[in-house]
């Protein structure tokens, strides 16, 4: 209550007009989630404004100079400009606004701990889940809300395969570097929140190349090997005919000639 107050005298004395907030509306509020291997998350949002006339444009940007990163002054001014993902695991917040073609709110942070939790992991995979309580922004009244114009998108790490149902509903998009997107866009509701995946991992070789060389020629028993090896292949190629004649013999000596 007293915030509210203090920041409604912090508008006043700064002469901000107050039909600025009914001057301007959100028409796209984007939602980008980029997760890495080990279900960390990067997140980005997006708020897509319009405004009535110039003079609107105008209020709004000196809003912007006024409130510079103070994200409190922020959602006291409009309480949808805050972080969707992650509550109060939310780091290394930054805020930019930006006109041109579009003109946009722009939120990025990071969370300080995993979005995805860690299910079963074997010597082939290693399973994810989505924690939904982290998207509790979007939970309303029993369900899991995306409401209108609003468009959240999850990038899975490459490699990563879709396992079970995504909940609510989504489109799954191929996206480059081998990931996938997850696309939940608005109105959409779920009494559930779910999103699985796994990862295959890499396989080892049984023989690493680097060891195999490292050993022969920098240790003395390689060395003796190889040397072993190198007089045995020169005493096959030697004998080479002397061998096979034998082999021959052996089996001519050994084959049984049926005759008709």
């Amino acid at each position: 209550m007293k915030r509210s107050f203090l920041v409604l005298i912090i508008l006043l004395l700064l002469g901000i007009n107050t039909l600025a907030a009914d001057n301007y509306g959100i028409w796209l509020h984007n939602i980008d989630v980029d997760v890495s291997a080990n279900g960390d998350a990067e997140v980005s949002e997006k708020y897509y404004l319009f405004f009535d006339d110039e003079a609107a444009q105008l209020d709004f940007r000196e809003i912007r100079e006024k409130f510079g990163s103070d994200f409190t002054l922020w959602e006291e001014f409009n309480p949808k400009f805050k972080s969707t993902i992650g509550g109060a695991k939310v780091v290394n917040k930054k805020i930019n606004y930006s006109e041109g073609d579009e003109t946009f709110l722009q939120i990025t942070y990071n969370l300080s701990d995993s979005l995805m939790a860690e299910g079963k992991d074997t010597s082939l995979i290693s399973e994810y889940s989505i924690k939904a309580n982290y998207l509790n922004n979007l939970y309303e009244s029993g369900l899991w809300v995306i409401p209108e114009n609003t468009r959240v998108s999850i990038i899975l790490p490459a490699g990563a395969e879709i396992r079970d149902s995504v909940k609510p509903q989504a489109t799954i998009l191929d996206y480059p570097t081998n990931r996938k997107q997850i696309l939940w866009e608005g109105y959409k509701s779920s009494n559930e929140l779910s999103l699985k995946y796994f990862i295959w991992k890499k396989i080892d070789p049984l023989f690493d190349l680097n060891k195999v060389s490292n050993f022969i020629f920098r240790t003395q028993t390689g060395l003796i090997l190889l040397g072993f090896l190198i007089i045995l292949t020169g005493i096959i190629i030697w004998k080479r005919k002397i061998i096979a004649d034998k082999i021959e013999d052996f089996v001519e000596a050994n084959t049984i000639l049926k005759e008709e």
